[in-house]
């Protein structure tokens, strides 16, 4: 951290902060208790924040209501910029209230933020000045990574090559239908992989390669229908297996008679495929479940969390972060609260969409800066307070430039009035949000009926009919697309598939059509997005439940709805059982 200069504002959090201890607190949206603990308190001291008013998972879904980046949906919305009346893709659909600039043209020098730029008004409250601000300054159609190629139909993510209708593609490439691929290649329906090549309809595997069908795997190869297995290659239907090679549905066999039953099953089929599916679905409802899905983790509690160390209530946190509470969906950072979705940060409190920044507080989507409080989009700055779209910007309130001692006298009064008035500690509320809800990442985890969302004053989308003019296109209904790749004529290019599950029409490309029959799989039935939807059932969500271990009854946290009634082990009845 750098040195204070807010004296004002210093003294009055200290004055709040010297007077917390652990407590309880009833949390205001959902009515649930929660805890205050000592080490948040400590988070609370290091950052300058009095403690929230809303439980971690309120919290979450409010951070989650600023991001659109689990479901890849896209409309047609036109675009403001000056001189332009075209229809753009976008993630906001032509009657969400804001405006937006097409991706190239945001990202241009032919336009400046600071234009938009206006002076902070002591005489209403912060977050009615920045709804004001955010829903009038244009936003970017699609957020992604400008260093991108050839990925147009892509959310979020870094570094993105050759990826398609997916969002979070980390450094992937020939990603495809797939939701949070880091470090992947050539994998097609998939959710959260890590290090993994020619996988496809697989869910959280690490380190795999030539899988299908699997769930919660690491470091295989050349295998189907997969549940928690570890250090595998060539097997067919097993679950909780370690360092097997050659196993049929938990059976040992040669590797000629595996080859001879892998020969005999035509997954290139659709009905026979369907079967297996269904059998595998029989599997996971028998087979024991660990408590949790964390590898070599110290001292941490939560779930999906691989290599990290002093972790508390965090989830899908990877590569080495450290010293995080509340905290989900990041890589390689440390010293972090309150925090979803980011990569190489550090410092973070009540943030959403992080990556590459230091001591960032109550910010959304912004790269490569430091030391910024409630700003949205931008890159590269440092020391900038309610700011939005900037780039390469210093010294900076509502995208307006200040002198260093200007600002810092300005910042004082700002977060004291802040303070005083209930809003700083707080994120942006979900009502201001320009995502609608039903679009956003927090419908994932936090689903709630039309109405009830209306009536919270939570934006919703109205579905968008599809502009698709079917009478041009030799249309097939679900029962009509082949059963069998073999049957597969190169002219399905030129056709439009209808839904078997929505009734929406959908197209193959040239890469899919081309790894279905590679692999042999199956042509999908299926709506891509409803695939996308459908995998998200099998999702660990960021929760964790209280339950009792089915061996030995002791009380422990699950990462398992009870509701599911799985064989949930503790870790120690499971590392007896399995390994």
């Amino acid at each position: 951290f750098v040195m204070s200069q807010t004296p004002n504002f210093d003294r009055a959090i200290n004055e709040i902060l010297a007077e917390i201890k652990p407590h309880q607190k009833t949390c205001p949206q959902c009515g649930s208790v929660f805890d205050i603990f000592q080490e948040d308190i400590e988070f609370y001291k290091m950052f300058k924040v009095p403690p929230p008013t809303l439980c971690p998972a309120c919290r979450l879904q409010r951070r989650m209501g600023y991001r659109n980046n689990l479901w890849p949906i896209f409309y047609k919305k036109t675009c403001s910029a000056p001189g332009h009346h075209e229809k753009v893709i976008s993630s906001h659909a032509e009657d969400d209230p804001i405006k937006i600039y097409d991706y190239n043209f945001w990202h241009s020098d032919a336009w400046e933020p600071m234009d938009f730029g206006r002076n902070y008004n002591f005489t209403e409250n912060f977050f009615s000045q920045f709804k004001d601000f955010a829903w009038y300054i244009p936003h970017v159609s699609l957020y992604k990574d400008p260093k991108g190629v050839n990925s147009d139909y892509v959310l979020s993510g870094l570094q993105p090559k050759n990826c398609y209708y997916s969002t979070v593609p980390y450094r992937s490439e020939d990603v495809y239908y797939s939701v949070l691929t880091l470090y992947c290649r050539d994998c097609v329906d998939c959710l959260q992989l890590d290090n993994c090549e020619q996988c496809y309809d697989s869910i959280h595997l690490y380190r795999c390669h030539s899988c299908f069908f699997c769930y919660d795997c690491s470091e295989y190869l050349n295998s189907y229908f997969l549940f928690n297995c570890r250090n595998c290659q060539h097997c067919f239907g097993c679950d909780n297996l370690r360092n097997k090679k050659y196993y049929f549905f938990n059976q040992p066999l040669s590797k000629e008679d595996y080859e001879t039953k892998l020969k005999a099953i035509n997954l290139g089929k659709r009905t026979v495929l369907r079967e297996y599916q269904n059998k595998f679905g029989e599997i996971l409802s028998l087979a024991i479940h660990r408590d949790n899905s964390n590898l070599k983790v110290i001292n941490s509690i939560g779930n999906d969390l691989r290599e990290c160390r002093d972790c508390f209530w965090c989830f899908e946190i990877w590569g080495g972060c450290e010293n995080m509470r509340y905290c989900q969906s990041t890589e390689k950072s440390n010293n972090a609260m309150d925090f979803f979705g980011g990569s190489f940060d550090s410092f973070i409190y009540e943030s959403s969409g992080i990556s590459y920044c230091n001591n960032m507080k109550f910010c959304v989507q912004c790269r490569y800066s430091s030391s910024l409080e409630y700003c949205v989009e931008c890159k590269q700055c440092d020391f900038c307070f309610g700011c939005f779209g900037l780039n390469n910007k210093k010294y900076y309130i509502f995208n307006k430039p200040y002198s260093e001692s200007d600002y810092w006298a300005l910042i004082d009064k700002i977060k004291s009035q802040m303070l005083q008035t209930g809003e700083y500690g707080q994120f942006f509320p979900l009502t201001d949000s320009w995502v609608s809800y039903n679009n956003s990442s927090a419908f994932v985890d936090f689903p709630l009926a039309e109405q009830e969302a209306r009536q919270r004053g939570w934006h919703w989308q109205n579905e968008v009919e599809s502009e698709l003019d079917l009478s041009k296109f030799s249309a097939l209904q679900a029962k009509d697309i082949p059963d069998d790749i073999a049957d597969v004529a190169d002219d399905i290019l030129d056709k439009v598939l209808i839904c078997e599950q929505t009734n929406k029409p959908f197209r193959l490309t040239k890469h899919e059509l081309d790894f279905y029959r590679q692999h042999k799989l199956p042509l999908p039935a299926v709506h891509p997005l409803q695939r996308i939807k459908n995998r998200f059932v099998f999702r660990h969500p960021y929760k964790l439940w209280k339950d009792v271990c089915f061996n030995c009854k002791k009380e422990m946290h699950s990462g398992w709805d009870p509701a599911k009634k799985y064989k949930v082990y503790c870790e120690t009845c499971y590392l007896k059982e399995v390994v």
